[in-house]
């Protein structure tokens, strides 16, 4: 058996062993889902090869940049991890993820986000992180979004030539996945969060006086389809008012009934119209778990963001993931991070979800 990292050539059979896993017969493919991990190039995935050459067990590393306040984040996402039946109970994929980690340090990434919150995550050191107000609005409380929204935009589905600016908006949130036009092409087709929740994506934007003001994606189920799961917002950008308005359009569609907001704690603006239109609201933790892949890397990383120079050597991995991305961190005190410091991360179910 070869643990290393996969070949181009045999990223075709890794996703139809992940297709095997996860997906059900008439589903969207694995590799049209996620492209990311299964297109050719330069790929940072691994797999358990077994000596015939068959695919025993696959882990897709993916990197990206997150832009958190003026500071850039180097980093991994894994996801599509699976074992064939026949090579389950050898360790492969505790073996595989130990690979993973080292990559993501030796290529200087500072944290690797997983999809996944299951003990071969949390033995490693991966934990919940981050700060969620999830929102749910109903008929009446969208009714009301969209009255606080107000009607000063055009409501409409994107096209083709409002890429550009869509992209804009999207990198200038305070914290987000740093996309590239073509990137942000790639994966509004390719739905990977809608698609795993078996609905289907919609895409709005809000558009003032000829300019797109906000933009939304949402996934909802399909027309005449019974809903695999409840219809939710899958990453948005722009001014509060203008989301609002396309959140309560997109809850107010015929067959959606309710709609669930994932909002990140730093979005206080689209929390306070959510929360005065009557959305109930819940707290919890960002999507899946985090890990440090290099410990020096993320302080470095993060450095900007810090107002006061302190010791942080003794706090553990843990610790230190609490101080920097919980807002409600139990561990902070007046000799720690300050509120005000607490660094704000984009939730990580999106468009990137990986």
């Amino acid at each position: 058996m070869q643990l290393r990292l996969i070949k181009p050539a045999e990223l075709e059979q890794a996703a139809l062993l992940a297709h095997s896993i996860f997906r059900q017969a008439g589903d969207t493919s694995m590799k049209e889902l996620f492209p990311l991990i299964f297109s050719p190039g330069y790929t940072h995935s691994y797999a358990a090869v077994a000596e015939d050459g068959n695919i025993a067990a696959f882990m897709g590393l993916v990197p990206s940049t997150i832009r958190t306040g003026e500071a850039l984040l180097n980093v991994f996402s894994i996801g599509a991890v699976c074992t064939d039946p026949a090579y389950r109970g050898q360790g492969l994929a505790g073996q595989l993820l130990q690979l993973c980690q080292t990559h993501a340090a030796n290529a200087g990434a500072s944290l690797i986000f997983v999809s996944g919150d299951r003990s071969l995550y949390t033995r490693a050191g991966c934990v919940p992180f981050g700060g969620t107000q999830f929102a749910e609005l109903n008929a009446s409380s969208a009714h009301a979004l969209a009255a606080a929204a107000g009607e000063e935009w055009t409501l409409r589905p994107m096209q083709p030539g409002d890429f550009f600016a869509v992209n804009r908006l999207l990198n200038e949130r305070e914290a987000g996945q740093v996309y590239s036009p073509g990137e942000l092409a790639l994966l509004l087709g390719s739905e990977a969060y809608a698609g795993v929740l078996g609905l289907s994506q919609r895409t709005l934007v809000a558009v003032r006086d000829g300019s797109i003001e906000g933009f939304a994606a949402m996934a909802v189920p399909a027309a005449g389809v019974p809903a695999a799961s409840p219809a939710t917002a899958v990453e948005w950008a722009g001014q509060p008012q203008a989301v609002a308005a396309l959140l309560a359009k997109a809850a107010l569609c015929s067959g959606v009934g309710t709609l669930q907001v994932p909002v990140p704690w730093q979005e206080r603006s689209l929390l306070a119209l959510l929360r005065d239109a009557g959305a109930s609201l819940s707290a919890g933790a960002n999507s899946g778990t985090v890990c440090i892949a290099d410990r020096e890397t993320l302080l470095r990383q993060t450095e900007v963001c810090r107002k006061r120079s302190l010791d942080l050597s003794s706090v553990d991995d843990k610790e230190l993931i609490s101080l920097l991305f919980d807002p409600a961190s139990p561990l902070r005190t007046s000799d720690s991070l300050e509120e005000s410091e607490v660094i704000p991360l984009p939730y990580m179910s999106g468009l990137h979800f990986i």
